[in-house]
């Protein structure tokens, strides 16, 4: 399932239990589990909540989404104009992630890697 935010900008919070990810049309990313980065140059790190590892992720993640996917098993994938990718799981017993956008759009990777959908109005 493709994500409605190709093209947008991006800007990154980041908190002991929380990354969220804004984009300039409106939309909110929050990630509240386990993730992995990728950069342009192919090295990998994943990125633990409580660790403080969160901290590195706003040069990271800075530019225009390329590419925002949703796979059968729920992990998101975003790629980013700068060549790194964000690659969030879904989670075995929370919600992994949530995308929340204009006239309610929303998202969210329930535990086990259910999708629940709302669409804009």
């Amino acid at each position: 399932m493709e994500l409605p935010i190709t093209g947008q900008h991006v800007s990154v919070v980041a908190s002991e239990y929380m990354v969220e990810v804004s984009t300039g049309g409106g939309f909110e990313l929050q990630i509240e589990g386990g993730m992995e980065i990728e950069s342009s140059r192919g090295d990998r790190w994943s990125v633990a909540l409580a660790n403080g590892s969160q901290s590195d992720l706003e040069p990271v993640l800075r530019g225009a989404i390329t590419s925002a996917v949703v796979n059968s098993s729920g992990t998101l994938t975003i790629d980013l104009d700068s060549g790194n990718r964000l690659v969030v799981p879904p989670d075995a017993e929370y919600e992994a992630w949530t995308l929340v956008g204009p006239n309610g759009y929303r998202v969210v990777c329930m535990p086990n890697s259910e999708l629940a959908i709302w669409t804009a109005d």
